[in-house]
């Protein structure tokens, strides 16, 4: 998975270590993760209107389907 150096703020690490306890995560940067995915699957969600599951697709794939 790609990586992102980020720097927060005093308020957002004491956010992030809010929610890492809520739902028992390992460390901040599990948990800066899971609230990444979880705001682009709600996203996905509210733009679809359905819940998709999303995937990766390669160029191959892409040209199978254009045949």
């Amino acid at each position: 998975m790609p990586s992102l150096n980020a720097d927060f703020t005093d308020d957002e690490l004491e956010m992030l270590e809010m929610v890492r306890v809520q739902w028992g995560l390992s460390d901040l940067e599990e948990t800066a993760q899971f609230l990444a995915k979880r705001h682009l699957r709600q996203g996905m969600q509210s733009l679809t209107g359905r819940g998709r599951a999303m995937s990766l697709v390669s160029f191959e794939d892409l040209e199978r389907t254009t045949e």
